[in-house]
């Protein structure tokens, strides 16, 4: 059986553009171990001139799928083809930020006891109601609440962030989302499925169950039935690992300055979420770090 393998998610719909800034990081940090890069392609059927072009001086593999489904059943479809003992799976908008990257994070994910390393993590919990603003905001009247709520949709530039928000509405009218039932109160610690590694051993231990949503996948990052909560219940530790080496425990992730905390200065790989963080005026940064960290918030 080999090694370690590097599972990387280029997908059709992102266009050139991410896949572009993956590989010009990866050229550009050195892993410090070895291992197999493995390319994800999904909803391809073989034409891809412009990945082949940056993928020529680079030794990799290739995998093709269709686009049905989302990232994790990819991701779990890679491992059952692939003959490797340890998987690190990085999505489309993930870009490597340091030397030693890959390392780092399988120093930790080869040790005997730990089942789940991630390169961020959060105790955001979508239940809501856990930071200051959102208590504060429960105490308003109906209307005021109304225009707040507004005000932050539009504050929010995440590419298709109001439309998320507007198909969750309708999902919860029809009794399909119902986030008290479905997701711990917070804290609610969760490694986010950006870029995370497990073993064949924990992956084929874990129940994924069908992801034909969005709402699946969400689930199953920060649910109760969780991948974290999984892993935890087979008896395994699961870590955060900053690019200062050190592998965080769940109690100590807010101080691991990875994600949506300080300016992140501790984060190995970065993704969308988390530039999107530092992109931010200061009142949208202070608002992220308290839900992902609720009093423990450092946004500065």
């Amino acid at each position: 059986m080999a090694g370690l393998a590097v599972v990387h998610l280029a997908r059709k719909q992102n266009g050139i553009a991410p896949f572009e800034r993956f590989i010009a990081s990866w050229q550009s940090h050195s892993p410090g171990v070895s291992h197999d890069l493995v390319i994800l392609f999904k909803g391809f059927h073989g034409e891809c001139p412009e990945h082949n072009a940056l993928l020529a001086d680079i030794p990799h593999r290739r995998l093709f799928i269709s686009d049905r489904g989302l990232d994790l059943n990819a991701y779990f479809d890679a491992a059952r083809q692939l003959d490797h003992s340890r998987f690190c799976f990085l999505n489309s908008y993930s870009r490597i930020l340091a030397d030693g990257w890959l390392e780092k994070m399988n120093r930790w994910g080869e040790a005997s006891d730990v089942g789940l390393v991630g390169a961020t993590g959060s105790c955001q919990s979508i239940a809501g109601g856990y930071t200051r603003e959102e208590r504060h905001l429960k105490s308003l009247p109906p209307a005021t609440q109304f225009l707040r709520r507004i005000g932050r949709a539009l504050r929010d530039r995440r590419p298709n962030a109001n439309a998320q928000r507007a198909f969750r509405v309708v999902l919860r009218m029809a009794g399909v989302w119902r986030p008290a039932r479905d997701f711990p109160p917070f804290p609610n610690p969760h490694v986010r499925t950006n870029a995370f590694m497990a073993s064949r051993d924990t992956l084929r231990r874990v129940r994924l169950g069908p992801l034909r949503m969005k709402l699946s996948a969400y689930k199953f990052e920060s649910g109760k039935d969780s991948l974290t909560n999984q892993v935890r219940r087979l008896g395994l530790r699961v870590l955060v690992v900053g690019r200062d080496g050190m592998g965080y425990e769940p109690e100590r992730w807010h101080q691991s300055n990875t994600f949506w905390q300080s300016r992140e200065e501790n984060l190995l790989v970065a993704d969308n979420q988390t530039e999107h963080y530092l992109e931010s005026d200061a009142a949208t940064r202070a608002e992220l770090a308290q839900y992902a960290w609720g009093d423990n918030a450092r946004p500065d």
